[in-house]
């Protein structure tokens, strides 16, 4: 197994994200560009987006590294099979160069967390790892990576030793490694670990990708002393520490497409296009000096004889794990001792997360109830309703329950509409438009009697209060003196996608009645004799010509 590839290993790459699009198309291409790659989160891409639509852009001038965070490869059952269907499409538009994932698990039974857990690395583990590493490969029809993760505590069983475990799954499936240099230092500090040591014992063969990042460190509680803890945040430039590291990977390993990470709290530009240069300078140096390994381990032998049945199970120990997450538990039992209480780093990671994506979602709802009351929401229907799939944009579907039980809320009778529109815009973005019916393709009278529906992204809000203006004016970005009457309207919204566009419109009374009808019946001939005198004409000639300008139906199935 070799990545001697006729890849451009002196430039390194930058992760990309929809906060960068502009700054990256702005830069110039081919030879004079700073960057060598780019690589996108791949379930920030699934859907049709605009996002994805960018990325595909983008694929005509960088090459694109494609890198998962929640396929689970590590959960103690099955994979998710609709996640992987949907990889398997981003990578065939994509054709990216390289496609990873982690030695991590986030998934288990119907649980779903946007956080990269702790794998116990037992035997057991292994084999159900190196059978979904199998089954992802299959799927894709080709090679994938698998990154080391940040480690924040070890469990309190004999385990196999993380270099040994990942050297194991390259020679028992054939996937290569994404050495995360970042991780390494941020596990070696957290853990006790000799960060040389590790980046030694990994065969140099099975190494396809460098990662590097910024880290963020904390001090905490630990008993009646604090500790400090690096947290893998990618907020940062990269830390002497970690550059060092970097240096001696290269000068072991050799040079490979290396990557900086940065996610969120962006800075300016020429921030990120600095570290890569920094990076770019040492790439360069190694190759003059020649790129082969110098610590091979192709033919290692690995001596792994744990017995799969010591310790619980790995099923019941991510079960366990979950529970102590969403449960706020102050402790993890099954960690060693001095690590049980970093479970925090887990719930706040996880806690965290969604409620930055829940804010995305529902922004006006945020305007309305406040930032704190928001959080408090959020928390409690993350603890009721966790996410159940890796594609978080498919979360959040519920939400508008609790704007009848919980109390507080009796005095904005109108939230669960405005809720109820902000899912439907964020389902509607992210929605596949597909078969849409175009009138010009079949006589009049078989598009009048042909049993029709509306397409995945039209969705149809009833309100009795003016929630299109609610929301509008509920948004952070809305300027102006907020003037809203409850008694002024009572809204019908059409949502619906256009394109890559999400547009919604406030229907009349009768606009409302046909798109309604349409629902109700078989056929839009049906829909059209069921309204005869409710309706004029000219609102059912203006409003059909709505239906079929924006290719709101499709063929029923």
């Amino acid at each position: 197994m070799s990545f001697e590839a006729d890849f451009d290993n002196s430039k390194s790459g930058l992760g990309v994200r929809p906060e960068l699009f502009s700054e990256i198309e702005g830069l110039e291409t081919g030879q004079a560009s700073p960057l060598g790659f780019l690589e996108a989160h791949s379930e920030n891409y699934f859907g049709e987006s605009i996002a994805r639509a960018k990325l595909l852009r983008l694929r005509e001038d960088f090459p694109i590294s494609l890198h998962g965070v929640g396929l689970s490869l590590g959960r103690a059952d099955k994979l998710n099979l609709r996640h992987l269907n949907e990889l398997k499409q981003l990578v065939d538009d994509v054709e990216p160069f390289i496609v990873s994932e982690h030695l991590a698990w986030s998934a288990y039974s119907h649980q779903h967390l946007p956080d990269l857990l702790p794998l116990p690395l037992t035997a057991q583990a292994l084999d159900i790892i190196c059978e979904h590493i199998d089954q992802m490969q299959n799927a894709l029809g080709r090679q994938i990576l698998v990154e080391n993760p940040s480690n924040y505590l070890l469990f309190d069983r004999l385990q196999i030793p993380e270099p040994e475990f990942l050297n194991a799954i390259a020679q028992k499936t054939g996937c290569g490694l994404l050495m995360d240099v970042n991780n390494i230092h941020v596990s070696a500090t957290n853990i006790g670990r000799d960060g040389v040591a590790y980046i030694n014992a990994i065969n140099s063969n099975a190494i396809g990708q460098y990662h590097l990042a910024g880290y963020t460190e904390v001090e905490q509680l630990s008993g009646d002393t604090t500790e400090s803890v690096l947290i893998d945040t990618h907020n940062q430039t990269v830390f002497d520490p970690v550059w060092a590291l970097y240096d001696h990977a290269l000068d072991v390993h050799g040079a490979r497409p290396t990557l900086f990470e940065w996610d969120s709290d962006f800075p300016e530009f020429d921030v990120l296009l600095k570290e890569c240069g920094k990076a770019n300078e040492r790439l360069e140096q190694r190759l003059e000096r020649g790129n082969s390994p110098a610590i091979p381990l192709e033919n290692a032998q690995l001596n792994i004889s744990i017995d799969a049945s010591e310790g619980p199970s790995l099923a019941d120990s991510q079960a366990e794990f979950l529970n102590d997450i969403l449960s706020l538990n102050k402790g993890v039992e099954q960690a060693n001792v001095e690590h049980q209480h970093r479970i925090s780093i887990y719930q706040n990671n996880v806690f965290a997360a969604i409620q930055d994506y829940l804010e995305e979602v529902y922004p006006a709802t945020r305007g309305v109830v406040g930032a704190d009351f928001f959080k408090q929401m959020a928390q409690v229907f993350i603890q009721q309703s966790p996410p159940d799939q890796g594609n978080i944009h498919l979360y959040g579907e519920g939400f508008e329950g609790l704007s009848s039980s919980l109390q507080g809320l009796e005095a904005l009778p109108y939230l669960a509409s405005l809720i109820r529109y902000e899912w439907a815009l964020h389902k509607s973005y992210f929605s596949v438009v597909s078969g849409a019916l175009d009138p010009s393709s079949m006589p009049q009278e078989e598009l009048l009697t042909s049993a029709v529906e509306f397409n995945d992204s039209v969705f149809i809000i009833d309100s009795g209060y003016p929630i299109y203006e609610i929301q509008r004016q509920s948004l952070p970005s809305f300027e102006g003196e907020v003037s809203i009457d409850l008694n002024q309207s009572q809204d019908t919204l059409l949502v619906y996608k256009l394109g890559h566009e999400v547009r919604s419109l406030t229907l009349d009374q009768e606009q409302a009645l046909f798109i309604q009808g349409i629902v109700k019946n078989e056929n839009l001939l049906q829909a059209i004799d069921a309204l005869q005198g409710s309706i004029s004409a000219d609102t059912l000639s203006s409003t059909l010509s709505l239906v079929f300008d924006a290719r709101l139906l499709k063929l029923a199935d």
